[in-house]
């Protein structure tokens, strides 16, 4: 195996290992209830549905064809907003301190869900002249995201006194499993990363992430207006599955840099971007809002 041939390989196992680690830990942080309860809001929880699985991979393309960028960078920009709720925009939603907490996590793993559905459907949808298996991305779902989610919950529900600890723990395996897939991506696809800087690919990735929050804030909107909801609409929105559309690249396409280096610069202005967002919005808060928020989720 080649040099570059090996970083691959440890860029896709990374990648597997970063998701597998971060969804279990999600499993871990919360009972069955404690997710179920904010689902009772099915108003807000079918605005969240149609803004995050139809809409959001609709405006993606529509952003990307209004830019002078290549077909091949558009479907990299779309494939890796196609997948909802990365787990990250719960810490984006925490850092912002105001958010709706306990409807951030529901709708985070409802959405992780329907990506089982979803995602596969938008793949096959957005790429043309190559094979995208369905079942293939399913696979990697079911692996991914249903399987360690049930394993957290089971396991914070028999064994609760170990649950936070072992849930830290998950995190920095994960965060360290993201930083490993980082550095091999970009090394991996290093000159093609280089070609994009200063060209229309950023300005695009960064107005698709704006309006991405923007639709995700006017679940506020329903009801009686909620500064919480919409808050934590606009974080889980705009925070997207990044490494799920990273996958298909790699595993479905072969890898092809064409698509997976615009989609690496995606994946990288919206963790940067979004958390930079949320540290704003929390030291904008009022003394004493996280624990106002908190109290009434």
């Amino acid at each position: 195996m080649t040099a570059l041939g090996a970083l691959n390989a440890i860029f896709q196992a990374s990648l597997f290992l970063m998701i597998f680690t971060l969804v279990l830990s999600l499993g871990l942080s919360f009972t069955v209830d404690q997710v179920l309860a904010p689902l009772r809001r099915w108003q807000v929880v079918a605005a969240m549905l149609t803004i995050n699985v139809l809409l959001v991979p609709l405006v993606a393309i529509g952003i990307a064809k209004l830019f002078p960028i290549t077909p091949d960078q558009v479907i990299g920009l779309v494939l890796v907003c196609i997948a909802s709720a990365g787990p990250a925009g719960l810490k984006a939603a925490q850092l912002a301190k105001r958010s709706d907490m306990a409807l951030a996590v529901s709708m985070v793993v409802l959405l992780m869900v329907v990506n089982i559905v979803a995602a596969p459907l938008w793949a096959q949808a957005v790429v043309t002249g190559a094979s995208v298996s369905a079942w293939g991305i399913v696979e990697d779902l079911l692996v991914l995201v249903l399987i360690p989610l049930v394993l957290g919950l089971v396991a914070h529900a028999r064994y609760t006194e170990h649950a936070e600890e072992w849930k830290l723990k998950l995190e920095n395996f994960s965060n360290i499993a993201l930083m490993i897939a980082i550095v091999t991506g970009i090394l991996v696809n290093w000159a093609d990363i280089v070609s994009l800087l200063g060209s229309w690919v950023l300005v695009v990735a960064t107005v698709q992430i704006l309006a991405f929050m923007a639709m995700g804030a006017c679940i506020g909107l329903i009801g009686t207006r909620s500064y919480p909801t919409a808050l934590s609409g606009a974080m889980v929105t705009g925070m997207r599955f990044q490494p799920l559309g990273l996958i298909i690249i790699t595993t479905q396409l072969a890898g092809n840099g064409a698509y997976l280096a615009p989609a690496l610069v995606f994946a990288l202005i919206d963790t940067f971007l979004m958390f930079g967002i949320g540290i704003e919005l929390g030291r904008r808060a009022k003394p004493g809002a996280t624990v106002a928020a908190t109290a009434t989720n």
